[in-house]
């Protein structure tokens, strides 16, 4: 019998594919995903299945599209029973009926790991479900008060030089994931471990240990956004409501400096996690998987953070490597447009375990090991929510609470309607039920910032884009309960 492989799944909060130095950024140093890029397979086009942290890490577990379980949304459940350690069980999360990835790799003798944001699985499953859990015993970051429009942007400040930075969340969750591992080895059992990093989500701290918070702001070069008289509804109702106009090109500068660095942070801590394989000789048969569950504008349409409904490429296109020595090759590329939720059938063919028939990810080994060319003919995204659930949006500066996104929302509820998402290697098409929906000839527009939607020389690849997304959303409706036999 063969030795069972180990997982370590290492999912960034709002890391975007263009931030990275293997994608051709010169401003970011990443050693990490530079060394699992030289010892894996790196895919050039992932694309997440919906641009929020929760519902995208459902997706990746249960391989399933967001919209075929419901997953499309934070919080709110008011079914969710109490738990002792959380003020409020309400996650629109994985719960115990939800088919997915942890009971089949329990099941098969992995010890399982939870560590970091628990934007997993509802609280009262969190112990059940990991042999470890985050002891949450980290130092939280606080800087001096920023201008009015910084703060608007979601930045947050320069860390302290004397923060120590051995106390950040996400050095914790490092060190703790290197813990798990050492006592899974000596247990003598496979391990399964997902970790997830805070950063480089907002606000946006610039970390001033990071070698992108020395670079001068002159050198920092601001993406181009379109005058607001020339934006898609979406755009419009951000930036307005964010009252972004004002922005200065500095502040701009300052903010996407220090997403850099946040990037940046959240890399070493990672390879951290890579060195601490290699002291215990676990590396060989170890998958290591380096991803994101989502991007980030950072100045990019002059918008920050992200949106549920924004299916720009900043926001969707996400980093994603794997790295398995013994049967993954090392250095290659996959130009191939694949999806986050072909990640679950992955791990099952790779450990061997049967891929469920409800799961609608495909396995990403035939295209990761050269195998095929191709895997998919387009990518999917979808975000929002039903029209009277965002219409009860209210102004609030609840702890953890956003005031500004939330102001966009009091004042567009139209802007978190449900829409959805087809991308092609060369085309865009989204649909929205409120507002403009939005067509893009990637190839000529890589940044996106000429909208085609009415352009009647576009018309014919409008149509079989509409027609493309239809079929999905037919062809994706749910397989379960699973059913034997059909009557007619």
């Amino acid at each position: 019998m063969s030795t069972p492989i180990n997982v370590l799944w290492l999912t960034c909060d709002e890391m975007k594919w263009s931030a990275l130095s293997i994608h051709g950024n010169r401003f970011t140093s990443m050693p990490a995903a530079e060394r699992l890029a030289r010892e894996g397979v790196v895919f050039d086009n992932a694309f997440c299945q919906i641009p929020k942290c929760v519902p995208s890490r459902c997706s990746m577990l249960t391989g399933r599209y967001p919209h075929v379980d419901g997953f499309r949304t934070l919080r709110g459940r008011t079914d969710a029973p109490p738990h002792a350690e959380v003020a409020e069980n309400d996650l629109v999360a994985l719960h115990e009926s939800t088919p997915n990835l942890i009971p089949m790799i329990r099941a098969a003798g992995y010890q399982t790991c939870l560590l970091g944001k628990n934007h997993i699985v509802e609280w009262n499953l969190h112990k059940r479900w990991f042999d470890k859990t985050p002891s949450w015993d980290f130092d939280k970051t606080s800087c001096q008060e920023v201008g009015r429009n910084l703060r608007r942007a979601s930045f947050g400040g320069v860390l302290p030089a004397d923060f120590c930075w051995d106390r950040h969340i996400d050095a914790v969750t490092a060190t703790e994931t290197i813990e798990f591992i050492q006592s899974a080895k000596a247990a003598g059992k496979p391990f399964f471990g997902l970790v997830d990093m805070s950063l480089p989500h907002p606000k946006y701290f610039e970390m001033p240990t990071m070698p992108a918070a020395s670079i001068s702001l002159e050198q920092i070069p601001v993406p181009p956004s379109r005058d607001m008289s020339d934006v898609p509804s979406l755009e419009r109702w951000l930036r307005s409501s964010k009252d972004l106009e004002s922005m200065r090109m500095e502040d701009r500068q300052r903010i996407i400096r220090a997403y850099y660095s946040m990037c940046e942070f959240a890399d070493r801590q990672i390879e951290r996690i890579l060195n601490a394989l290699d002291e215990a000789g676990l590396t060989e048969n170890t998958l290591v998987i380096y991803t994101a569950d989502h991007g980030d504008f950072a100045a990019e349409h002059n918008c920050y953070e992200k949106w549920d409904t924004s299916f720009l490429e900043c926001i969707i296109h996400v980093p994603l490597i794997l790295r398995l020595p013994t049967a993954l090759p090392a250095g290659h590329r996959v130009t191939s447009l694949v999806e986050l939720l072909d990640l679950m059938p992955t791990i099952c063919d790779l450990a061997g375990l049967s891929i469920p028939s409800y799961v609608q990810g495909r396995s990403l080994i035939p295209v990761a090991t050269g195998a095929t060319a191709t895997h998919r003919e387009f990518a999917f995204c979808e975000g929002g929510v039903e029209p009277e659930l965002a219409h009860r949006a209210a102004a609030t500066d609840a702890p953890g609470s956003d005031p500004v996104k939330q102001e966009v929302l009091v004042n567009h509820p139209e802007a978190l309607y449900r829409a959805k998402m087809v991308r092609t290697e060369r085309y865009k098409y989204i649909h929205r039920i409120a507002g403009d929906c939005e067509f893009y000839d990637l190839t000529e527009d890589p940044m996106e910032l000429n909208n085609r939607i009415e352009d009647p020389t576009m018309k014919q690849q409008i149509q079989h884009m509409k027609d493309l997304l239809l079929k999905h959303l037919i062809e994706s409706e749910s397989k379960l309960p699973e059913i034997g036999q059909c009557y007619a």
